[in-house]
């Protein structure tokens, strides 16, 4: 992402920030980057009757978003927001907030919305250490679609966002995003970077290889399956038609996580095929029993 911060005549006038910024709540949002979650984001702000403003210089906003300010540069939104979200793509994440770095107050609060913590949140948290709050942020909701001609109001109901609140300095800071999130729908819970990680890594980023194995497999089969296909094979690997750019950086990102998953689910599989190969069947029937009494513990 190419980034303008603006003239000194754009610069936030952090006392008018400091004002608007009391209580619990933050009534101004400004978005960087306006994709898929970024742009959801600013939907379902807007329809909560936020303030919202919006950068981003390489997308064109249809008119679901003309209840946002869209802002010229980086110093014209955070003159505007209280709350920043940093949602762009993980390679830009990192810039974008060294950019940001230099225009903010000690009464902003900056978040990211990253799938992966590890190669952003060093970073972002020396950036803005002594600068103002940061709150790294992650919706577990998206989609196999990619652009903001994708984005919803309703993308985060009943959706987790987990929050890794140990760069904050003051407890009310998580609490004012936490709020936001809660007021989008969202069910917050709070983990460390290190611990998000290793969690999205098994939940998320391990499913989604899987479901490129997979389909590729199946693909390379002289059989044709995919003519054959029902809603099961469509359901398990849907997650694989997501943008191949994308999901390269989170992947990657999140490899030394991923690595140990991969090493854990291989032995899995070989005490699968060392079943198959045996007269056992009642094996087969309890890791079976097992699946179904786990995947039941979901709840929505």
């Amino acid at each position: 992402m190419r980034l303008y911060l603006g003239n000194d005549a754009t610069r936030p006038d952090c006392s008018q920030i400091k004002n608007d910024y009391g209580g619990m709540s933050v009534e101004t949002v400004g978005i960087i980057g306006v994709g898929l979650i970024g742009g959801s984001v600013a939907l379902s702000a807007i329809r909560e009757n936020y303030k919202v403003s919006l950068y981003d210089p390489q997308c064109a906003l249809d008119e679901r978003f003309r209840g946002a300010t869209r802002r010229d540069d980086l110093a014209g939104l955070a003159a505007a927001a209280q709350l920043i979200i940093i949602a762009t793509p993980i390679s830009a994440t990192v810039d974008v907030g060294r950019a940001l770095g230099q225009l903010v107050c000690a009464d902003h609060v900056v978040s990211d919305i990253a799938s992966v913590k590890a190669p952003i949140v060093k970073w972002l948290a020396k950036t803005f250490h002594g600068r103002c709050e940061y709150v790294p942020a992650h919706p577990m909701a998206g989609s196999e679609k990619s652009g903001s001609e994708f984005a919803r109001a309703e993308l985060f109901e009943g959706a987790v966002n987990i929050l890794c609140p140990e760069f904050a300095l003051d407890a009310k800071t998580v609490e004012r995003v936490a709020n936001f999130w809660q007021r989008l729908g969202s069910r917050v819970v709070m983990l460390d970077a290190h611990t998000h990680d290793k969690a999205v890594g098994a939940i998320s980023h391990l499913p989604h290889l899987l479901a490129a194995v997979l389909v590729n497999y199946a693909a390379n089969l002289a059989l044709s399956p995919f003519d054959l296909a029902g809603a099961g094979f469509k359901d398990m690997t849907r997650i694989a038609a997501g943008s191949p750019a994308l999901w390269e950086e989170i992947l990657w990102g999140n490899r030394v996580s991923i690595i140990e998953h991969l090493g854990a689910v291989r032995e899995s599989l070989n005490d699968l095929l060392a079943i198959m190969k045996s007269d056992e069947s009642d094996k087969l029937r309890a890791l079976l029993d097992e699946a179904k009494a786990n995947r039941d513990k979901l709840t929505w």
